[in-house]
């Protein structure tokens, strides 16, 4: 397969609506400023007006699978529902087409090592959208990390305290749902939501986002009718044996954004990803972000160029993922008898102590314990 004209490699763009929507403002962006060919959008719902004028002379079909072999793209740009996402990263990839994929990349591990082994059998690309990892934040801290400017890293906590009402819930069949007809969905507020900062903190301490963590635990909860956790705190050892410990909650009455913080022995680092701010002994700082979409073309033209995250690298994700899959159905608990929820979460995340660990009545008396098994053997 080869770019088109002028070395501009062609797209297309499966799911347009939702967080689609953003993907194809940014691709029709990327076209007018001649970086790429929009040549495709695959979506089973009608296009709005406003999305037919950014699709301009784009392909639109309803199936996937009938568009990308029509037009052989270079690229397939894939924002739909989490439990399409493997059979339609397979689908390009062995179209011969690299691959952008919004996050989570799989429900559960076994799709993610699908996934993986399609990836390198087609030699093709595929760059996973934790858009918190283009934040130039994330870069300066891992470089302050190695610096020593923190010493030693004893503990990294997230902190996720966001508001989701019922509406969030029952936006579409998948919403809320750990499994839709059969197939794992999911969804929840440490896979979904909070997957930015779940997956930054497994690698902050340097450990590498494609080696395999240690033990989970699990302490999961639900207000809504939805299947899937809204509440949660987890603690997880990366590969280098940092613990990391991460609250998280769509219950909160007053919203804030997440915080990633880094404990280490000379200092404490916090970086608020969303508004890739950070704060260390070194100073305060805002950075710019790097469009993801613009990195993988950026690699396609020159390999020279790190991607910025590689399928490989998020196994450690997607690891915590499939813990949550195993779980057990999360508790049920009335959302008025979360109380203090902000001042838990914080605790959680500060002191490495789940939920169930900090006196709450509401809280389960056990966590769930998942450990990842072994790699398969190589050669």
């Amino acid at each position: 397969m080869t770019p088109g004209r002028a070395g501009q490699p062609s797209v297309v763009l499966v799911g347009a609506h939702g967080y689609g929507r953003g993907h194809l403002e940014r691709l029709a962006c990327l076209h007018a400023a001649g970086r790429l060919r929009l040549i495709g959008v695959a979506d089973p719902r009608p296009l709005d007006a406003a999305q037919r004028a950014l699709a301009g002379a784009a392909v639109h079909h309803r199936d996937p699978a009938a568009l990308i072999a029509t037009v052989e793209p270079d690229l397939v740009v894939i924002a739909t529902p989490v439990h399409t996402h493997v059979d339609l990263a397979l689908l390009a990839l062995r179209a011969g087409a690299h691959v952008l994929l919004e996050k989570p990349p799989a429900p559960t591990l076994d799709g993610f090592t699908r996934l993986l082994a399609a990836q390198r059998d087609t030699g093709r690309v595929c760059q996973v959208g934790f858009q918190a990892f283009g934040s130039a934040a994330v870069g300066e801290l891992a470089r302050q990390i190695r610096a020593g400017v923190l010493g030693q890293v004893r503990h990294i906590g997230v902190t996720g305290l966001w508001w989701r009402d019922d509406g969030y819930w029952s936006r579409s069949a998948w919403a809320g749902r750990r499994w839709l007809d059969g197939r794992p969905v999911n969804d929840g507020a440490l896979t979904n939501p909070f997957a930015h900062g779940v997956a930054l903190a497994l690698r902050l301490d340097g450990s590498g986002g494609d080696q395999p963590i240690g033990e989970v635990e699990l302490d999961t909860y639900r207000t809504r009718a939805a299947e899937a956790h809204d509440t949660a705190s987890a603690r997880v050892r990366t590969a280098l044996g940092t613990p990391v410990t991460v609250a998280v909650t769509l219950c909160a009455p007053e919203p804030v954004e997440p915080v990633v913080e880094v404990f280490g022995s000379a200092g404490t680092a916090v970086l608020r990803y969303t508004e890739d701010r950070l704060c260390t002994p070194a100073g305060d700082s805002t950075h710019p972000r790097t469009d993801l979409v613009e990195n993988l073309l950026d690699h396609l033209a020159d390999p020279e160029v790190p991607l910025l995250v590689p399928l490989a690298d998020t196994l450690a994700f997607t690891q915590v993922a499939e813990a949550v899959h195993r779980s057990p159905a999360p508790v049920a608990v009335a959302q008025d008898s979360l109380a203090d929820l902000p001042a838990l979460t914080r605790r959680v995340a500060t002191t490495g102590r789940l939920y169930r660990e900090l006196g709450v009545g509401w809280a389960r008396a056990e966590a769930y314990r998942w450990t990842p098994p072994p790699p398969p053997p190589t050669g």
